[in-house]
């Protein structure tokens, strides 16, 4: 890791769901689920594979606005309904890591740590994430855009709070 790194803060979003954070960690645990709130606010999301465990990966397909785009997620920890630990990666539709379909010299890699703690039926979600395997570059890129960061998952979060409505019915 270089000092850029160790010395800036990376993504840290804290967001408040008024579920049982069982289901709040299911909503990331299926493909079912994760297909319908996952990705950036109006655009679909399908699942192509999905093995949702330490060392294994979940390849989806994004599509909205005209434009497709590619994820992978390769899990490292999880504990269920407490911790799911995970890099992120824009990737082809074979799921190989390639770089930002962006005109901009992002990190092929983030890693993302998601917390979730209940208190009276409400969960706490802290998302936090940092550029790994990246160059200075790369890093800059990456915190140079927070705050396009932190807009783009307060979509997606607001797509999970209508989820967890919906499956609490």
């Amino acid at each position: 890791m270089s000092q850029l790194t160790e010395k800036k803060e990376g993504l840290k979003i804290v967001r408040e769901f008024k579920a049982p954070k069982t289901l709040v960690f299911d909503a990331f645990a299926s493909p079912e689920a994760f297909s319908e709130w996952w990705g950036p606010s109006g655009s679909q999301l399908s699942v192509e594979s999905f093995d949702f465990k330490p060392g294994g990966k979940a390849h989806y397909k994004m599509e909205g606005n005209g434009h497709v785009m590619w994820g992978l997620f390769q899990y490292k920890k999880i504990q269920r309904a407490d911790l799911l630990e995970f890099v992120n990666s824009f990737a082809d539709a074979e799921g190989n890591i390639i770089t930002s379909p962006f005109p901009m010299d992002f990190p092929l890699e983030v890693l993302n740590q998601i917390t979730l703690e209940e208190n009276n039926g409400v969960t706490t979600l802290t998302i936090q994430g940092q550029p790994i395997n990246a160059t200075t570059a790369q890093e800059e890129t990456y915190f140079s855009i927070m705050d396009s960061m932190h807009q783009g998952f307060g979509g997606t979060f607001d797509q999970l709070e209508t989820y967890l409505e919906k499956v609490q019915e």
